[in-house]
């Protein structure tokens, strides 16, 4: 496991004799402070392989160099990039909770589960969970942009696992939408869940509640009705628009 977290900062330090030799990879290295000094090569470049996938990226992401470029042309050993340095950090942190936390679970089954890179960040550089990235997006862009957004990152990555894209994720987020009184917002979410999620008698269920919380009866109504189109034992559907139906029934009082 932690050949595998331990990536980049391996090579983060190639020996600058070898790199001027056009060696890759080197026979030694140099600026090693988390990896072991002594640490043979192939298990470096396994270990960086290993994070780049984690990640999602190449070594240009942490070292410095020029993309496309020979490895044996990129300053692996200097430490101006931010990126590495955090990445040393967070090496610490996984040895640290691998090696300490997690060996203190109580009956800890056996083969042991540790963390690694992909454990959190599924191929992402940052590991933003997928309503995260879209209510930064919303918050500062508005609804389009967060539409827009969503739709390119399914596009992407949809079936990598880096996001969650089942309907719950646009389901939360409508409804603290709502509970915030930005009613419309969680009502075009859910639109936008529905899309995705045509077969989902929630969605509608729910856009039928924003209706009603906005005072659309006529769309509330519609979006009950298709809630139960879908999914027949949505009590709560059938007693809105029994509720819906009796009130604009009643005569209007005098």
């Amino acid at each position: 496991m932690r050949r595998f977290a331990l990536t980049v900062l391996g090579l983060a330090a190639l020996a600058p004799a070898a790199l001027a030799q056009g060696r890759f990879p080197p026979d030694s290295f140099t600026n090693l402070k988390v990896l072991p000094k002594n640490i043979e090569p192939r298990a470096l470049i396994n270990t960086m392989r290993g994070f780049a996938l984690g990640l999602g990226v190449r070594c240009t992401y942490c070292h410095v160099g020029r993309e496309g470029a020979p490895l044996d042309s990129l300053n692996f050993a200097s430490d101006d990039k931010r990126t590495k340095r955090v990445a040393r950090v967070m090496l610490q942190m996984v040895m640290h909770v691998n090696d300490e936390h997690l060996a203190e679970v109580p009956d800890r089954p056996t083969p042991h589960i540790v963390v690694r890179c992909a454990t959190c960040h599924r191929g992402l550089p940052r590991p933003r969970l997928l309503d995260d990235t879209l209510g930064l997006v919303l918050a500062d862009s508005g609804l389009d942009a967060a539409a827009r957004t969503y739709r390119a990152l399914r596009e992407r990555y949809y079936g990598s696992g880096a996001y969650d894209f089942r309907d719950l994720t646009l389901v939360d987020m409508a409804q603290n939408e709502a509970r915030a009184g930005r009613v419309d917002n969680g009502i075009g979410l859910l639109r936008l869940g529905a899309e995705f999620s045509p077969a989902s008698g929630q969605i509608p269920f729910l856009l039928g509640e924003l209706y009603r919380q906005k005072g659309d009866t006529a769309q509330a109504l519609a979006s009950y009705r298709a809630a139960l189109s879908k999914d027949s034992t949505l009590v709560f559907a059938r007693r809105r628009i029994a509720e819906i139906s009796g009130a604009t029934s009643q005569p209007p009082r005098p």
